[in-house]
């Protein structure tokens, strides 16, 4: 980060009551690049306030032209920053955006992200890719201003696209630098990415149907509705496996139930949709029937 190419960078580092000596571990690197100290601040949060209240604070304290955020875990190339500056002034960008690198525990998996076109194509395009992150990409900071856009504090999962598709669909001009300059840590296995429970899919589910919201406010919701739903349909999936929560999935969003059909198998598989068909259809008995039969065959696999 500190051997970033672009020389007036100003660093953020928010301390959310990190049990770990990390800003400590900050402070020994920062002694080694003295020259980047007068544009360091460092934060610290009385109180644990989870990711979406870290990137408030630092978002509210920013000065700069662009913002750009980086996963503690996950490291840059130096070019990163003035390359995507470079392309979003001459291009007069709101946002500019890169593809990025998946860094596993074997290997390093090249990542293109969604292709420019139109605004309402690329949304489309991007609501339905798997990656929808901010730290591939520097936003105007006047977009975040003019807009009151800010991170919802409870949401500690999926805050990346709540946010992104908001900044794309009110920006006036976005951009892409063709090059995976940031590297992505997929080895920490104690991320969120791999700890999922009830409060990140609650999260996701909020994020998504906030977001459906957000585009009915604006009149726009029809031809996003379709994408944000089949998410829907997937996040909710699990819920008709269990007798138990078959009224929680008829509860979560209606809308998306006309959509179950066309969701597509990346999503849903076709046992999983034909079960959503039935329970919205008030055929749970069924569902229940073909769930006991599942797990009768999974023990029966597990004794043999």
């Amino acid at each position: 980060m500190f051997e970033s190419t672009l020389e007036d960078v100003e660093y953020i580092f928010v301390d959310d009551c990190s049990p770990d000596n990390s800003v400590s571990l900050l402070k020994q690197v920062l002694s080694d690049y003295p020259d980047r100290k007068p544009h360091v601040r460092i934060i610290s949060h009385d109180c644990n306030k989870g990711v979406s209240g870290a990137r408030n604070t630092g978002l509210d304290c920013a000065a700069g032209e662009y913002i750009a955020y980086c996963d503690g875990d996950d490291f840059v190339s130096p070019q990163m920053y003035e390359r995507l500056y470079a392309e979003a002034k001459e291009t007069n960008a709101d946002i500019c955006f890169c593809d990025f690198n998946a860094v596993h525990s074997d290997g390093v998996e090249k990542c293109k992200t969604v292709r420019i076109s139109g605004k309402e194509s690329f949304i489309q395009n991007y609501i339905r890719s798997g990656w929808n992150f901010l730290w591939n990409m520097i936003v105007r900071r006047r977009l975040y201003e003019a807009h009151r856009l800010r991170f919802p504090a409870h949401v500690t999962y999926c805050e990346d696209f709540w946010m992104t598709v908001r900044l794309f669909y009110l920006c006036d001009r976005f951009s892409k630098v063709r090059a995976c300059l940031y590297n992505y840590n997929r080895t920490n296995a104690s991320s969120l990415l791999h700890t999922l429970s009830e409060k990140t899919r609650n999260d996701e589910l909020f994020c998504y149907e906030d977001t459906c919201e957000f585009f009915r406010q604006n009149g726009v919701l029809a031809p996003f509705q379709k994408d944000l739903c089949w998410r829907i349909l997937k996040c909710k999936q699990d819920l008709v496996l269990s007798p138990e929560t078959h009224h929680t999935f008829l509860q979560i969003y209606p809308a998306s139930h006309k959509y179950i059909c066309s969701c597509p198998a990346a999503y849903c598989n076709r046992k999983i949709k034909v079960m959503m068909w039935l329970l919205v259809h008030r055929l749970g008995v069924i569902v229940t029937g073909l769930n006991l039969l599942r797990n009768l065959a999974n023990r029966s696999m597990r004794k043999n």
